[in-house]
C-alpha cells in the first residue's frame, strides 16, 4: 500500500508540473524587457508552476510568501530555497500592515496566522464557508467567506487579529451566494467596501457590491452602473476615491463612495489582480488573464486607471501583484508558471 500511495503521489506531482488545474498548461516567460519593466528568470516554490497569492516583506524584500494550489511556501533568501509550512488550496494570503511579522492565509476554511515570520503557524479560526478574500485595517480582521449557496445570508466576517470572537456582518438586501473577492477600508473614514460575484450567476445577473460606514452593521448596494462583478478593489487614502477592478471590465473608478462611477477608456479585458503604488496612488498595476484572446499579462496606468499600458508577462494569467519599496521592485504570482520579478518603471 505505501508503494502504490508513493507512485501515485510521484504522478501526482509530474502532473502538477505539466499543468495546474485546471487544464492550465506551465509555461516558461523569459527574461524580457517591456516599457520599462525588466523581468528576469522564472521563479517556482519547489517547483510548483500553480501559484496564485504573493506577500513580500516591506521590510526585508528577500522574505516572500506565495500561495497556489498545492500549499503555501516561505524563502528568506528572494526565492533561492523554500519551505512549504502549510498545504491545501491557498485562497487569500495577506500581511499586517506595518506588522510583516504577522501573515495570514487562508485554506479552504481554515485561516493560519504567523507572529514570527513564518517560524511557527497557527490554526486560529475554522469558519462555515470557504474563505475567499482576507484583510487587515485598524487592527481589526476582515474575513471574506465563499458563498455557496441561496439559503446562507451573505456577508463577511469581522473579528480581533487572533479571531478568537468574529462577528459576522450580514449584507442584508437579501443577498445570498456571494462570493466575497474582495474587501476594501479607508483607512481614515472607516468606509468599508465588500462584494464579488454570485456563485451561480442567476438570470438577470446583477452581482452585488457594498458599502458600510458603520463598521458592517448596515450595508449599501452600490453596484448601480456596473456590468459585471468585481475581484479587485483599492481606496486611494488621500480622497477616498474607490478603484474597482470588474472581471474582464477593467477598472471603474468612483469619486463619491460608489455614487457615480466611471469607466476605463479601453477595458483591455483586465480582470484579476488590481494593486495600488502605496507611494504614488495615480499609478495602478493591474493582472490580465489568459483565456480565448486575452493574452494574460500585466498592466500599468500612470493616470489612476484611466488607460493602461503594457508591462510584459504575456502569455499567462497575472494573479497577484505586489510591490516592496525597498528596492522597488515589483512581484507577479503567474498562475501556470511561477514568481516574476522586475523593477518598478
Amino acid at each position: 500500500m505505501k508503494t502504490v500511495a508513493l507512485v501515485l503521489a510521484m504522478l501526482c506531482a509530474a502532473a502538477a508540473q505539466a499543468d495546474c488545474p485546471f487544464n492550465i498548461p506551465v509555461v516558461t516567460i523569459p527574461p524580457h524587457s517591456t516599457n520599462g519593466f525588466n523581468w528576469g528568470n522564472v521563479v517556482r516554490p519547489m517547483n510548483d508552476a500553480c501559484i496564485s497569492h504573493i506577500v513580500v516583506d516591506p521590510s526585508v524584500n528577500a522574505a516572500w510568501y506565495a500561495g497556489g494550489f498545492y500549499g503555501l511556501y516561505q524563502t528568506k533568501n528572494h526565492g533561492l530555497t523554500w519551505t512549504k509550512p502549510l498545504n491545501g488550496k491557498v485562497g487569500a494570503l495577506v500581511m499586517v500592515p506595518g506588522q510583516p511579522q504577522q501573515v495570514y492565509a487562508a485554506i479552504g476554511k481554515n485561516v493560519y496566522l504567523t507572529r514570527d515570520s513564518g517560524t511557527n503557524w497557527t490554526l486560529i479560526k475554522t469558519f462555515p464557508k470557504s474563505i475567499a478574500s482576507l484583510m487587515v485595517s485598524g487592527g481589526t480582521l476582515y474575513v471574506g467567506p465563499a458563498g455557496d449557496d441561496h439559503v446562507t445570508p451573505s456577508g463577511i466576517w469581522v473579528c480581533s487579529l487572533g479571531c478568537a470572537f468574529p462577528t459576522y456582518k450580514q449584507f442584508g438586501n437579501g443577498a445570498t451566494g456571494v462570493i466575497v473577492w474582495t474587501m476594501s477600508r479607508h483607512p481614515i473614514s472607516g468606509t468599508l467596501y465588500a462584494g464579488g460575484e454570485i456563485f451561480d450567476h442567476p438570470q438577470p445577473y446583477d452581482p452585488p457590491f457594498f458599502r458600510s460606514t458603520d463598521g458592517g452593521g448596515t450595508w449599501t448596494d452600490i453596484s448601480a452602473g456596473l456590468p459585471w462583478h468585481a475581484v479587485e478593489s483599492a481606496i486611494r487614502p488621500a480622497d477616498g476615491y474607490l478603484y474597482l477592478l470588474l472581471e474582464g471590465s477593467g477598472v471603474y473608478g468612483s469619486p463619491n463612495q460608489g455614487g457615480t462611477w466611471f469607466p476605463p477608456s479601453t477595458s483591455l479585458g483586465l480582470g484579476v489582480a488590481l494593486q495600488m503604488d502605496p507611494d504614488d496612488s495615480s499609478r495602478l498595476y493591474a493582472g490580465r488573464q489568459k483565456y480565448g484572446t486575452l493574452n494574460g499579462g500585466i498592466f500599468l496606468s500612470t493616470n489612476a486607471g484611466i488607460s493602461f499600458t503594457s508591462g510584459g508577462l504575456a502569455g499567462a494569467t497575472v494573479a497577484d501583484i505586489t510591490l516592496n519599496g525597498v528596492n522597488s521592485r515589483v512581484y507577479a504570482a503567474v498562475y501556470g508558471s511561477g514568481i516574476y520579478v522586475s523593477n518598478t518603471p
